[in-house]
């Protein structure tokens, strides 16, 4: 009897898009800037206890995206497949009700840990890129690496927003 691989999933938990997202190096000092601000904003509203926020707090866009870098899209699918292993489908929505995304591109090396690729509505540029580092190290600095390794204009970072980092290599 012949065993039919399983395709390979990356799902995306909906609140989960854009928290490590993928932008040019030169919005460092902006990323800083926000950093602060989200730090400042989180202690003002602070509820006590365990008890979370009293507001939510809305980042601003980035003043460079990394659209505007116009990064072909299927050169960087074919630079990232060459690094990593390409996802047969992209999921997203809540652990209850997935739903499969489309027009996206997804790579990495284990189920929780990869790179989403958004491409623009014309599906020729890169809108935007982001990441899942739920793995082990090993797999996360592979991804990194990948996504740093990228051809482009101006140098790429990663933004964790959750963490408050930037990263500029693996």
């Amino acid at each position: 009897m012949r065993s039919e691989k399983s395709p390979r999933e990356l799902f995306v938990h909906e609140d989960d898009w854009g928290q490590i997202e993928v932008l040019p190096a030169p919005c460092r000092a902006w990323c800083e800037a926000e950093f602060a601000r989200i730090g400042d904003f989180a202690t003002a509203h602070a509820a006590g206890g365990d008890s979370g926020w009293t507001d939510i707090y809305v980042r601003a866009e980035a003043p460079m995206t990394l659209a505007s870098l116009r990064l072909p899209f299927a050169d960087t699918i074919t630079a990232l497949a060459a690094r990593l292993q390409a996802f047969d489908i992209v999921s997203s929505g809540t652990f209850s009700a997935p739903e499969p995304v489309a027009r996206v591109a997804a790579f990495g090396p284990e189920g929780g840990v990869g790179v989403v690729v958004v491409p623009d509505a014309s599906g020729v540029i890169v809108d935007a890129m982001t990441l899942l580092l739920n793995g082990s190290d090993a797999s996360c600095r592979e991804v990194a690496r990948a996504v740093l390794s990228i051809a482009s204009t101006e140098p790429l970072m990663i933004v964790d927003w959750s963490r408050l980092t930037l990263s500029f290599d693996a």
